[in-house]
């Protein structure tokens, strides 16, 4: 029954994830890149310069603009989701950084032993761990920082959009707000994601995000990226998000097995390599590999593996543009991106298809091996 007048679902919602927030205040809030808003604006900073990883979602960026912050953009560790450490210390010892916001992308954590020690407020960008359980800690993603933040916007948790705040302080802004019913911009995105719940893994090529992937441009940021809901979390979105939540388990149990699936299949590629950390880590429903060929031939690769699945009828994601115009101030994040695939694994697939997906990495692995090697004799020719 969708919710019209009553605050059933967001109330429930918020009980469930208070159990679980040791002590945090839980807001309910539209987007997970409004929750970074609000958390960079409770820090009480005056223009704060926020410390990014370059390889990163341009929503976050877009959302450390809007908090009225400067985003600083750190490069990554070779091959890594994370901060390169060494830069973000110098940045911080030359008096360049106020805060940071340290995203978990594609599941994979910061290394937030060595955030603690850098005596800046950090904030924990888990929008792809809602509910995840920390091994080191025990505790769910998302509490490790001075705030945290979890999005339901197409993840292993999925709603239609929002996302939760997880704050050690209360938030006056948010506590004088109201819950909507349904919420600007929503009714589309409903029609969306129940389009695609029902035809999951046929998809019409026409539909956004089912079309022949085609060569990106690495600086090129989607419209979608830039925007950014602010308000409370609808009740239309916590009545799915809950539900979402009350299966937690289930859902992570089946996004376990399907990317230990794709795992043994990374393995067993001779071109194919994983992220740092990757190895240890719960994915998100995407599980994200590198390819490892000659550069010269990197780029024809890369679109050449993913339209191997394609003709398979596996749709792999477009990486992140990286928003730094100078690839020397950034080389490693200019690297990640050029080489990243990001292959399906969410929990609704069922383990007949991950198996599919596992044998087509495996031909679409052997296909480019086999086109390579012909360049290279060609070369050498």
């Amino acid at each position: 029954m969708l919710p019209f007048k009553t605050r059933t679902y967001t109330e429930r919602l918020t009980k469930k994830v208070r159990k679980e927030a040791d002590g945090r205040y839980v807001y309910l809030l539209s987007s997970g890149r409004f929750c970074i808003v609000s958390a960079i604006q409770q820090l009480g900073l005056t223009h704060p310069r926020v410390a990014v990883p370059a390889y990163v979602c341009p929503s976050v960026i877009q959302a450390i603009r809007q908090s009225q912050a400067e985003p600083v953009l750190i490069d990554v560790e070779a091959g890594s989701i994370q901060f390169d450490a060494d830069r973000l210390k110098q940045n911080i010892s030359d008096s360049l950084i106020d805060a940071i916001v340290a995203p978990n992308t594609y599941g994979l954590s910061q290394d937030y032993a060595c955030l603690s020690t850098l005596n800046v407020p950090w904030i924990e960008d888990a929008a792809y761990q809602a509910g995840v359980i920390d091994d080191v800690s025990k505790r769910v993603c998302g509490l490790r920082g001075t705030a945290g933040v979890w999005s339901f916007n197409f993840k292993a948790l999925t709603s239609v959009g929002g996302g939760v705040l997880l704050s050690r302080e209360k938030i006056n802004a948010l506590e004088t707000l109201k819950h909507p019913c349904i919420g600007p911009a929503i009714t589309g995105r409903f029609v969306n994601y129940l389009f695609r719940s029902i035809f999951r893994t046929h998809i019409p090529v026409f539909f956004p995000g089912a079309e022949l992937p085609q060569p990106y441009d690495l600086k090129t940021i989607r419209r979608a990226f830039m925007q950014v809901s602010a308000g409370l979390m609808s009740e239309l979105q916590a009545a799915i998000a809950l539900t979402q939540w009350q299966k937690r388990e289930a859902i992570y149990a089946a996004q376990r097995r399907n990317s230990q699936i794709v795992l043994s299949a990374v393995n067993q590629s001779p071109i194919l390599r994983l992220l740092k950390g990757q190895e240890t880590t719960v994915m998100a429903h995407l599980f994200p590999v590198l390819l490892d060929v000659p550069k010269p031939y990197l780029a024809d690769a890369v679109l050449r593996f993913r339209r191997i699945l394609y003709e398979h009828s596996i749709q792999t994601e477009t990486p992140y543009p990286v928003a730094c115009e100078s690839f020397t101030a950034v080389p490693n994040a200019y690297k990640l991106a050029s080489r990243l695939i990001l292959v399906p694994c969410n929990a609704s697939l069922n383990e007949k298809q991950m198996k599919h997906i596992a044998r087509t990495i495996e031909i679409a692995s052997q296909a480019i091996s086999r086109m390579t090697e012909h360049r290279k004799d060609n070369n050498e020719e």
